[in-house]
């Protein structure tokens, strides 16, 4: 509680309303409900999203993504071939980086997807170098979180109207 003077100039006290509920979602829900059919569970906020993320997400994802557009080669820096083979085989889930690395590209498809209007269209542009990223692609941009927040800055721009 922090103190405010009233007329008086006495102190009053100034009572700061705390929600108990958690904060509402960052992504839009219907890309949060696109998102939870990629990644294969349900996601309802941001907060369900890392959860997901930090406990690992089934490497089903990576053959989800391909069926909508992506190559398995492109998804190669999510995880290795040999690696994901792995994994399928002994049953387990990708590991927290593995998983990040996934839902981010997965979130960045359904954004271009929105954006275009197409799957089709949306992995042609994610494969598109680009001027703006020194010739990098979108999806070569993708590789670390900062640059992922650069193409998302990017496809908020392009819906707003700005030049992509």
């Amino acid at each position: 509680m922090s103190k405010l003077p009233n007329q008086g100039g006495a102190m009053k006290a100034l009572q700061v309303f705390v929600p108990e509920t958690p904060v509402p979602p960052m992504v839009e829900h219907s890309l949060l409900q696109e998102l939870s059919v990629l990644v294969g569970q349900e996601m309802l906020n941001d907060f369900d999203v890392a959860k997901v993320v930090e406990l690992g997400v089934d490497t089903g994802m990576l053959e989800r993504l391909v069926d909508a557009g992506l190559s398995r080669g492109e998804l190669e820096f999510v995880i290795p071939p040999r690696t994901l083979s792995h994994r399928i085989k002994k049953g387990q889930t990708l590991n927290t980086e593995e998983s990040e690395r996934g839902v981010r590209v997965a979130k960045l498809l359904l954004l271009a997807e929105d954006l275009f209007g197409d799957k089709d269209a949306a992995a042609q542009w994610l494969r598109k170098p680009l001027h703006r990223f020194e010739g990098k692609s979108p999806l070569d941009m993708a590789h670390t979180e900062p640059g992922a927040r650069l193409v998302e800055q990017l496809i908020a721009q392009a819906n707003e109207g700005y030049a992509a």
